[in-house]
């Protein structure tokens, strides 16, 4: 466990060491959500980037999806 302190305005400032176990740097965004009293979560938000390289190759190609449309308006006529 870590302590930080609040200071003016809410500003906390979040450890070195928590800062590098949870990957988050300088100029990233974090969510912040309040649970029950006395508990704040902080996680990182992904970046665009991220959340591209997390999905590449999981979802089908737009020819793909393009040809199934197609095949199925032809069946319907």
């Amino acid at each position: 466990m870590t302590l930080a302190k609040v200071g003016k305005r809410g500003s906390v400032v979040i450890p070195a060491k928590e800062r590098k176990k949870a990957e988050i740097q300088e100029g990233d965004y974090v969510e912040v959500t309040a649970g029950e009293t006395g508990i704040i979560l902080i996680r990182k938000t992904p970046t665009l980037k991220e959340v591209q390289a997390k999905i590449a190759g999981k979802l089908p190609q737009w020819n793909e999806l393009e040809g199934e449309a197609d095949e199925l308006l032809e069946a319907e006529l």
